[in-house]
């Protein structure tokens, strides 16, 4: 798998040239949409909450659940719960009209995200969210780690794990995303610069680009690597140099790359690739 990344301590950084690891990533063929095999694993012994817990047992959406919750239909080790917000454990015994519930298996998806749809994976039905190209795939809803806004594209990963999922949430994770983008005008030298040297933004905290490369030969479109995993940063740091982003198109987080995925089309991660996500960190 291209572009490994260590996080955490020494960070080794790949080395390759700008040019290479920015170059535009060519769609190739990818064929039809693909069903998934499914493999057995065990949720993790962190807590999740009870509306997520029944939503990823493939029960119905986490709004759903909310009202199952409200209505006094699910029990906990033999008890009602119709508190919001009521968090499980992996040892706890949860269930819906006598039946318990499970995760049972745990599901990594990578789908390349196209433009104008929504991260959100908890209402299939609904016309432009990613949950709507997903949904044959798995009974369980899966939650977007890494969200994109609905005018970006790329690598989305997407995972019942919730230990996962907090892990590479989590603003203190730091680990590789790359992205290319096109600017609303050029961007100038002296700006360059300073996105590899750091900036101060307005609100607080200090942000720099590990690299960044111009795409094509034009300033408009430039290719930057990212360890910073707060929200909305590339925005909030060009808005700080007086620029817009036109157009952001993410090909490599944590590692994990579009490659060989066309727009809307999703395949199931390796083991690799998941224990590859798992030792971040």
């Amino acid at each position: 798998m291209a572009n490994k990344k260590k996080t955490g301590g020494s960070k080794k950084r790949n080395h390759e040239p700008a040019a290479v690891r920015f170059g535009k990533d060519k769609r190739r063929g990818g064929g039809p949409k693909k069903r998934l095999d499914s493999k057995s694993s065990n949720i993790g012994d962190g807590t999740t909450r009870l509306n997520k817990f029944i939503a990823h047992a493939g029960v119905c959406s986490r709004r759903e659940a909310d009202e199952l919750i409200q209505l006094g239909a699910i029990t906990v080790n033999g008890e009602t719960i119709t508190e919001m917000g009521y968090k499980v454990k992996s040892s706890d015994i949860v269930k819906y009209e006598g039946d318990t519930l499970s995760h049972g298996e745990l599901f990594y998806l990578a789908i390349n995200k196209p433009k104008n749809f929504s991260s959100a994976c908890d209402n299939p039905p609904k016309d432009r969210t990613v949950g709507r190209l997903i949904h044959k795939a798995t009974k369980f809803v899966l939650s977007p780690v890494g969200k994109l806004e609905r005018e970006g594209t790329g690598i989305l990963l997407l995972t019942n794990d919730n230990d996962l999922y907090l892990k590479l949430s989590n603003p203190k994770h730091e680990f590789s995303k790359i992205f290319q983008l096109e600017l609303d005008k050029p961007l100038s030298q002296d700006d360059f610069n300073k996105i590899k040297e750091g900036i101060r933004l307005p609100s607080g905290g200090w942000v720099k680009a590990e690299d960044v490369s111009f795409l094509k030969g034009s300033h408009h479109q430039i290719g930057i690597e990212m360890f910073n995993n707060k929200n909305r940063i590339l925005e909030k740091m060009f808005d700080t140099l007086g620029y817009k982003i036109k157009r952001l198109d993410r090909v490599s987080f944590a590692g994990i790359t579009k490659k060989n995925l066309s727009r809307g089309e999703y395949r199931l991660l390796s083991k690799k690739e998941v224990l590859q996500l798992k030792m971040l960190g």
